[in-house]
């Protein structure tokens, strides 16, 4: 009889010379590799038998395993190899192993269809870990978006194949960081799929993908907790008796996880994530940085989920293009020219859309995004028109203003959704948000809110929440701008104006232009710098005055601030460099002192000095 998966875990436990009964079972060549990959002696064992199962497929058999053992004189392990045998039926694979496997088999890399997602956009996921790489280097500079989600830390990339040589018994909680839009659920996707295939992670036996936003309701109070939504109860015994060995969680989303921490004590979930219960369980956990700082020192390795380096843009661009190379000549050209955009793309979700708006505007005949408002903007109408083709209407819609008036009504109500679930930091909506507003089919098919059931077996209520964060609060922005100047002045003043929703600021500044006099006054007074007699502008407001695109406020800003840009302890981003570049070449004559006390970039002075109209001719002579 095939010895099965489950006794194979049972066996590696047994007291067994796992290289003088794997040089009878498998080649002395994965011997060595085994030797190298492997960290414990239970490992080690395991990954032989597993490797054995693997080549001998129904030659690995009960009979020949305990012949070996006798062989070498293990006669006390052949005897219970024996018993295990007679326990054993012909059943094949697990059930329960069988229901996650064919699961994960067809799991999609993305949660939605739109925008559209190559079949090759994963294989460009980058992870970082803490080395000895320099803080100047390019990568570490192509990695941050000057947002609470750089990481400033030291960086090295590894591969994704590289990511699984670290598990062991010695090194098995990863902690996977990175900004939204990055593909931190792709890469769990991924993880799972290929898992199902049975290509890597073979010491694992059950892998359970959890999108912990689907708890943020009901908290994982202990195993039962993740086993009942997967309706595999049954493996409560078995798991708790391992202490977790053989299993692996992937927790996606930390931060759309509200209930990870108690007042009075660690919940079983925290001490989970720890490595304090289950402790020989796999665990990966990936998140925000934001919102995973305190489970730093605990974990084993720490990685950040790059997204796309400079290369692999290109090499993007290149696949989406592959029989029409001189249109992927073109769009480098527009990013190479736009900088602010091409910075974008670095978060592959931003490159997905903007290839998606570039066709569509080619197309459409219509201008391409020159700010990040642009992109959102055109975005959304594209979700919006791409809905209406669905339901069988041939729309032409160019201004989101111009929705018809049933429409617009369901559109401003999922705006103002936004601004208060942003001003509430949340990234996800329950249906008491959404009260009787509207219904979950009203919106399911707009492309702006997704709908997500519950991912595990039992099924559930679905949760909705919006495509990207940066959507979310470009939303939140535009309802903003529908409200009455007075409320309007009162939101900047309130909320818009505190640090976490500096990214609505700078959508608001983009979608009116700063055609107020009084919301321009407001945002001044909050965005200038020093003293009441010396005031200097800083980083902050230059960014608002850039999505806004009216020059005329540049020197209005450098006016007020008696002519000086003071810009400390910044780490300046490509975007930071575009934008400084626009303001400064936009009030040339206002400008007086240009004050900059942070690490510079060659690539972002050569912007700066592309943008200023006065005798500036080498990157050498500005520094």
């Amino acid at each position: 009889m095939e010895c099965s998966e489950e006794d194979i875990f049972t066996i590696a436990g047994y007291d067994l010379d796992w290289k003088l009964v794997g040089r009878r079972l498998i080649s002395d060549q994965k011997v060595r590799d085994i030797e190298r990959e492997g960290s414990s002696e239970r490992d080690k064992r395991e990954m032989m038998l597993l490797e054995w199962k693997k080549t001998k497929s129904h030659d690995a058999t009960y009979q020949a395993l305990v012949e070996v053992l006798r062989t070498i004189g293990n006669n006390a392990t052949a005897d219970h190899v024996k018993e295990l045998k007679k326990m054993s039926r012909p059943r094949g694979e697990n059930t329960s192993v069988k229901e996650l496997k064919g699961r994960y088999c067809n799991l999609k890399s993305a949660k939605v269809d739109f925008p559209p997602v190559p079949k090759f956009s994963f294989t460009y996921l980058a992870l970082i870990k803490d080395t000895t790489q320099t803080c100047r280097s390019p990568l570490f500079y192509n990695t941050i978006q000057g947002s609470i989600d750089d990481i400033i830390e030291k960086k090295v990339t590894i591969t994704y194949e590289e990511l699984f040589k670290h598990v062991s018994s010695e090194n098995r909680i990863f902690l996977l960081e990175g900004r939204p839009g990055c593909g931190k659920t792709t890469l769990t996707r991924k993880i799972s799929r290929d898992w199902g295939e049975g290509t890597i992670l073979s010491c694992v036996k059950y892998l359970f993908l959890i999108p912990l936003r689907q708890f943020h309701t009901t908290p994982i109070t202990d195993l039962s907790s993740i086993l009942e939504y997967f309706a595999l109860s049954t493996l409560q015994t078995e798991i708790s008796g391992n202490a977790g060995h053989g299993v692996c969680f992937i927790f996606d989303g930390l931060d759309e996880y509200s209930q990870k921490y108690t007042a009075d004590g660690r919940s079983w979930f925290e001490q989970l994530l720890r490595g304090e219960v289950l402790t020989s369980s796999i665990i990966m956990i990936t998140s925000r940085p934001n919102a995973s700082v305190q489970l730093r020192e605990s974990v084993d390795t720490r990685g950040e989920v790059l997204g796309f380096l400079k290369e692999q843009i290109d090499e993007y661009i290149d696949k989406s293009y592959s029989n029409n190379p001189s249109k992927a000549s073109e769009v480098k050209a527009y990013l190479h020219k736009h900088q602010n955009i091409q910075h974008m793309c670095y978060v592959p979700l931003h490159l997905v859309m903007i290839i998606f708006i570039y066709n569509t505007c080619e197309e459409d005949k219509a201008p391409l995004p020159k700010t990040e408002t642009d992109v959102y903007h055109l975005f959304t109408v594209m979700s919006l028109v791409r809905y209406y083709r669905k339901m069988g209407k041939n729309v032409v819609l160019n201004q989101l203003k111009s929705l018809p008036s049933s429409e617009l009504s369901l559109f401003l109500s999922i705006c103002k959704l936004a601004y208060n679930t942003t001003v509430s930091s949340k990234t996800f909506i329950s249906l008491h948000d959404v009260n009787d507003e509207f219904s979950i089919s009203d919106i399911a098919n707009l492309g702006i809110i997704i709908a997500d059931q519950k991912e595990g077996l039992t099924g559930g209520e679905p949760i909705l929440s919006f495509v990207h964060l940066t959507n979310q609060e470009f939303l939140a922005a535009y309802h903003v701008s529908t409200l009455p100047p007075d409320e309007q002045l009162k939101a900047i003043r309130e909320h818009i104006g505190q640090p976490h929703m500096g990214v609505v600021l700078k959508f608001f500044c983009g979608i009116t232009g700063l055609q107020n006099p009084d919301h321009w006054t407001s945002i001044l007074d909050n965005a200038l710098i020093g003293e009441d007699d010396v005031k200097k502008v800083n980083l902050k407001a230059l960014h608002c005055v850039f999505e806004s695109q009216k020059r005329q406020r540049c020197s209005e800003l450098f006016s007020k601030a008696s002519g000086e840009l003071n810009i400390k302890n910044e780490t300046l981003t490509l975007l930071d460099y575009c934008v400084v570049g626009y303001c400064l070449e936009s009030a040339s004559d206002a400008v007086k002192s240009i004050t900059l006390w942070c690490p510079l970039t060659a690539e972002g002075l050569e912007i700066i000095v592309q943008k200023l109209t006065r005798s500036i001719e080498s990157v050498t002579e500005l520094q």
